[in-house]
C-alpha cells in the first residue's frame, strides 16, 4: 500500500537520498584512504658507494620503511643526481663519504614524499648506516610561490573541474545543437587554461611554460566531453555518475598531493589510468623535468579525449534520433 499523496514512501526516500548516502561514505573512505597515512610502496631510491655500504643502506632502508622502497644501486653521484632531476628516482642516497652522506631529492615532484624521504631515509635509516644523518640537497625545488608544496594540484583542481561544471550548465541548454555544446567546452576550456595558467604564473606557483596551456586544454576537453555525455545518456543518474568518476576516484588518486608511490596500491593503479592523475604527472614533467617521461600520460589523456569525444558524439545522435 502506498503511503498518502505528497508523503514519500521509503522507496522513493532511498531512491532520492541514497547518492548522498554513498557520496559521505565513499568520500570518507577514498580521501582518508589515500591521505592520512601514507606510506611508500614500489617507491625508486637510488644509493651510490661501495657494495658493503649499498648492502648497508639497504638493510636499514628496509627497517625503516620495509619492502615499500626498491634501492637502485648507481655506480657515482652524477649518474644519481641526473636520475633525480629527471624524475625517474624518488631520490638517491650517495653513501660515498661515510662521514658526510647526502640525499639527494626534488621536491617539486612531491613534497610530502621529499619529507618523508628526509625522515626516513635522511635521518633513521643514515643514522643506522653513517651514525649522522645526511645532508638533503633538493636538486629540483618548487617554483618560490608553492610554499605548501601542493600548488600544482590546486592549478589543476579549477582545471578538472571547469569541464563538468560546463556540463552541467548544459543541461539547461536542451535545444543546443551538439556541435553548440562541443564549442561551450571548447570556450569555458579555454578561457580556464589560459586564466588559470595567467594566476598561477603571476603567483609564481608553476613555472612559466605555455606548453601547459595546451595540457590544460586537454583535461577540460576529456572530462567536458565525458561529462556532457554522461548527461545525455544517464539523465537523472547524471550527478551520481559524473561526480564519482570526477570527484570520489579523480581527485584522491591524482598524485597532486600525496605521490602514487604513497598511495595504497589500488588508488596508485587508477593514478596510472584517471586523466586527472595523468595530467597531474605531464604537468609535473613539463614543469619541472624537461619534458622527460611526458609520453606516457600524454597518451593515456589524448585516449581519454579521443574515448570522450566518441562517448559524446553517440550520445548527440542518439538523443537526435529520440
Amino acid at each position: 500500500m502506498s503511503g498518502p499523496p505528497g508523503r514519500p514512501t521509503g522507496k522513493s526516500f532511498a531512491a532520492v537520498l541514497w547518492f548522498p548516502v554513498f557520496f559521505a561514505a565513499a568520500f570518507a573512505v577514498m580521501f582518508l584512504g589515500a591521505f592520512a597515512s601514507p606510506a611508500p610502496h614500489d617507491m625508486n631510491l637510488g644509493v651510490t658507494g661501495t657494495g658493503a655500504q649499498v648492502t648497508a643502506v639497504e638493510k636499514a632502508v628496509r627497517q625503516v620503511a620495509g619492502n615499500g622502497v626498491e634501492i637502485r644501486r648507481l655506480p657515482d653521484r652524477q649518474e644519481a643526481e641526473h636520475l633525480v632531476r629527471q624524475g625517474e628516482l624518488a631520490g638517491a642516497y650517495v653513501a660515498g663519504d661515510p662521514q658526510n652522506p647526502e640525499l639527494l631529492l626534488a621536491s617539486a615532484s612531491s613534497a610530502i614524499r621529499a619529507d618523508y624521504l628526509k625522515e626516513a631515509i635522511g635521518r633513521e635509516a643514515a643514522q643506522q648506516v653513517s651514525g649522522a644523518p645526511a645532508t638533503s640537497v633538493d636538486l629540483v625545488p618548487a617554483a618560490r610561490g608553492d610554499v605548501s608544496g601542493v600548488g600544482l594540484f590546486f592549478y589543476a583542481m579549477p582545471l578538472l573541474l571547469v569541464g563538468m561544471i560546463t556540463s552541467i550548465v548544459l543541461l539547461q541548454a536542451v535545444t543546443w545543437t551538439a556541435g553548440k555544446k562541443a564549442a561551450a567546452i571548447a570556450a569555458t576550456g579555454a578561457f580556464a587554461s589560459v586564466s588559470v595558467y595567467a594566476v598561477a604564473v603571476s603567483m609564481d606557483v608553476v613555472p612559466a611554460k605555455p606548453v601547459l596551456i595546451v595540457h590544460a586544454f586537454l583535461l577540460t576537453q576529456a572530462i567536458g566531453w565525458l561529462t556532457t555525455a554522461v548527461a545525455l545518456l544517464a539523465k537523472h543518474h547524471f550527478m551520481p555518475v559524473a561526480m564519482t568518476f570526477v570527484l570520489i576516484l579523480g581527485i584522491p588518486t591524482a598524485g597532486g598531493s600525496v605521490p602514487p608511490d604513497m598511495l595504497p596500491a589500488a588508488l596508485g593503479a587508477l593514478h596510472q589510468m584517471l586523466p586527472f592523475g595523468q595530467f597531474i604527472d605531464l604537468v609535473r614533467s613539463s614543469a619541472y623535468f624537461g619534458g622527460h617521461d611526458t609520453v606516457r600520460p600524454l597518451i593515456t589523456l589524448l585516449g581519454w579525449i579521443a574515448a570522450a569525444a566518441t562517448l559524446f558524439t553517440f550520445a548527440a545522435r542518439r538523443r537526435a534520433s529520440t
